[in-house]
C-alpha cells in the first residue's frame, strides 16, 4: 500500500541522515551551532518529496496496474511479417483506488485508471511503416493516454455498493467468463484484437494493389470503437451503477451477484453473475441485457436521422436540422457466458455468445439504397438488411501447476461472427465499385459477413515476479455478402471476391505490480 503513514516515514528519514551526519561530526561533535538542523530539514525533505502519498491519514492509496506486450507475426496470404506491439486485449494500465472505513458495516472509495497506450496491437496494419501509393498510413502513431475509470462509490456489506461515475458496464465480461482465464490474446475477443487494423486481401493477388480498403474489424469483427466484439458500454459510460452483495451462496461472496446501470445519454443494463464450488467442480456463468439510445454506439446505426436522407451514411452530431444525430440510435444486445473447472485434473470448458439487434438499420439501408442516384427512402423497404449480428466461442483446456514457478494453461478455440448490416462508426459502410474485394463492379454495402478464427496457445504463470509469459496462434477465415447501393443494377447481391485468410502468431508477457 503507498501512502503509509508519514510520520513513520519521516521518523525514518531523520534517523538515517542523522546516521550519516553524526558519522561526520569528529572532533567538532561538540559544535551543535551552524546549518546542521537546517541541512537535517532539507534532506528530509528531498526523501518525502520523491514518496508517493495519499493526500490524508482516512483514505487510502493504492498504485497498481500492468504492462502486456507481445512480439506479433502476421500473414495475410501474400505478405508477413513481425511486430512488437502492446497487447490492446490486457492493454497497458496505471491505476490509483483507495478506500475508507465509515462503519463496521459502510464505507467509501473511488479509482482512477487510464491506458498509456503504445504501439497498439488493434491498431497495426500491412502499412503501419511507411507511404504506400503516395498515402501516409499513421496508425502506428497511436501513442496516448487513455482515461478509462473515474468514479466513487458507497459500499455496505449488507445492502451493497453505489458507483457514480465512469466505470465497467454491468455487462461487461458477461459474454466472456472463464475460469482459467488464459493471458495473451485468448478467449472471445483475443484474436481481434491482433487482426482488426489489418486490411483484408483479395485471395490470389500479390502487393499492396490486392488490399481492400476494408479491414478485419470493419468487415469481419464486430465494428465497434470499443474493441472487435464489445456489445456494451465498456469502459465508455459516464453513469450511476447499483452492485447488490452476493446471495443464495455458500460463502458470502459465492452466489448470484445481480448490476445495474443507468446514465449517459439514456442507457441502461442489467447483468446476474453466478460463482460457486460443487463438490470437484468450480462453476461460473452471467448473463447481461442493454439498451441504448445515444449516437455513439459504433455498432448501431443512425437510421434515417430526421429529414436528412443522407444522414444515415453521412451522419454529423452537430449541425442543422435534420443532420443532428442526437438520440437517434434504437440499440439492445443481450449476452452470456458459462465455464466448469474439475478442480482436482484442472480440465475445464468455458463458452458464450452475444446478439446485436439494430432497430433503425432498415430505415439506414434504405437511405443509403438509390435508384437512378435518388435515395429510396420512403418509397420502399428494399429488401437484405439484416438488423442482428451476434458472435459464439468455445474454449476448451487444461490448467496445471508442472513446476514450482506456478500454473500453466494450455487452451484450444473457436470464434464465430455473423454479422448483419455493415456499420461503423454509425455509418453503414460502402465498398468502393474498385475496390480489391467488390465483385458487384458498382458501389455497394456490406450487408453481411461470417468469419471463423480458431487457436490455440499456452501460458505460464511465474508467481514470484506477478508475470504470465504467453504464446498463441491464430487463423481467420472469412466470407462477405454485399448489396449494391443502387437497385438498378443486374446483380443486387452476391458474394465478395474470396478473401485470404488471416494467420497469426504471437508470444509476450504481462506483468502486474
Amino acid at each position: 500500500m503507498v501512502g503509509g503513514n508519514m510520520r513513520n516515514t519521516s521518523l525514518f528519514a531523520m534517523v538515517a541522515v542523522a546516521a550519516v551526519a553524526l558519522g561526520g561530526l569528529g572532533a567538532n561533535a561538540a559544535d551543535l551551532g551552524g546549518n546542521c538542523c537546517a541541512d537535517l530539514e532539507e534532506r528530509v525533505a528531498e526523501l518525502e518529496a520523491t514518496t508517493a502519498r495519499k493526500g490524508n491519514r482516512k483514505v487510502s492509496l493504492q498504485v497498481y496496474g500492468r504492462v502486456s506486450e507481445a512480439v506479433v507475426w502476421w500473414n495475410d496470404g501474400a505478405e508477413s511479417n513481425v511486430y512488437v506491439l502492446e497487447n490492446n486485449l490486457i492493454k497497458n494500465v496505471l491505476g490509483f483506488r483507495g478506500s475508507a472505513k465509515i462503519t463496521s458495516d459502510w464505507s467509501a472509495g473511488y479509482n482512477l485508471e487510464i491506458q498509456v497506450r503504445a504501439y497498439r496491437s488493434s491498431s497495426a496494419n500491412q502499412l503501419s511503416l511507411g507511404a504506400t501509393n503516395n498515402v501516409q498510413i499513421a496508425a502506428y502513431n497511436t501513442q496516448s493516454v487513455a482515461l478509462r475509470y473515474a468514479f466513487w462509490y458507497l459500499d455496505s456489506r449488507t445492502y451493497g455498493r453505489v458507483t457514480v461515475g465512469r466505470s465497467p458496464d454491468p455487462m461487461q465480461g458477461t459474454s466472456s467468463v472463464n475460469l482459467a482465464s488464459p493471458d495473451g490474446f485468448a478467449g472471445l475477443a483475443g484474436p481481434g484484437y491482433i487482426s482488426n487494423g489489418f486490411f483484408m486481401r483479395r485471395a490470389g493477388t500479390t502487393g499492396n494493389g490486392g488490399l481492400s480498403a476494408i479491414t478485419w474489424g470493419n468487415g469481419a469483427n464486430v465494428r465497434n470503437g470499443d474493441g472487435p466484439s464489445s456489445f456494451d458500454y465498456s469502459q465508455t459510460a459516464g453513469a450511476v451503477k447499483y452492485t447488490s452483495p452476493f446471495f443464495l451462496g455458500q460463502t458470502k461472496s459465492s452466489g448470484f451477484r445481480f448490476d445495474t446501470m443507468w446514465g449517459v445519454d439514456d442507457m441502461w443494463s442489467v447483468a446476474l453473475r453466478y460463482a460457486e464450488t460443487w463438490s470437484q467442480f468450480r462453476v461460473a456463468a452471467a448473463v447481461g441485457y442493454g439498451q441504448w439510445s445515444g449516437a455513439d454506439r459504433g455498432m448501431c446505426s443512425l437510421g434515417s436521422v430526421g429529414s436528412n436522407a443522407n444522414a444515415a451514411s453521412n451522419p454529423t452530431l452537430a449541425g442543422g436540422p435534420g443532420n443532428n444525430a442526437g438520440s437517434n440510435m434504437d440499440c439492445n444486445s443481450i449476452e452470456a457466458s458459462a465455464s466448469v473447472m474439475h478442480v482436482p485434473t484442472g480440465l475445464y470448458l468455458s463458452g458464450g455468445g452475444a446478439q446485436l439487434s439494430d432497430k433503425n438499420s432498415q430505415a439506414a439501408f434504405n437511405s443509403k439504397s438509390t435508384l437512378n442516384g435518388a435515395s429510396m427512402f420512403g418509397v420502399a423497404n428494399r429488401a437484405g438488411n439484416d438488423g442482428n449480428s451476434g458472435v459464439w466461442w468455445v474454449q476448451g483446456g487444461w490448467q496445471a501447476k508442472l513446476n514450482t514457478l506456478g500454473n500453466t494453461t494450455f487452451w484450444g478455440q473457436v470464434v464465430q461472427y455473423d454479422l448483419g448490416l455493415g456499420v461503423q462508426n454509425s455509418i453503414v459502410q460502402r465498398v468502393n465499385a474498385d475496390d480489391s474485394i467488390n465483385s458487384l463492379g458498382v458501389n455497394a454495402m456490406m450487408a453481411g459477413a461470417q468469419t471463423r478464427y480458431w487457436g490455440l496457445g499456452v501460458s505460464q504463470n511465474i508467481d514470484a515476479a506477478a508475470m504470465t509469459l504467453y504464446a498463441g496462434f491464430h487463423s481467420g477465415s472469412t466470407e462477405i455478402t454485399l448489396a449494391a447501393e443502387s437497385t438498378n443494377t443486374t446483380t443486387q447481391r452476391a458474394k465478395s471476391n474470396a478473401i485470404d485468410d488471416f494467420q497469426m502468431f504471437y508470444t509476450g508477457a504481462t506483468i502486474r505490480f
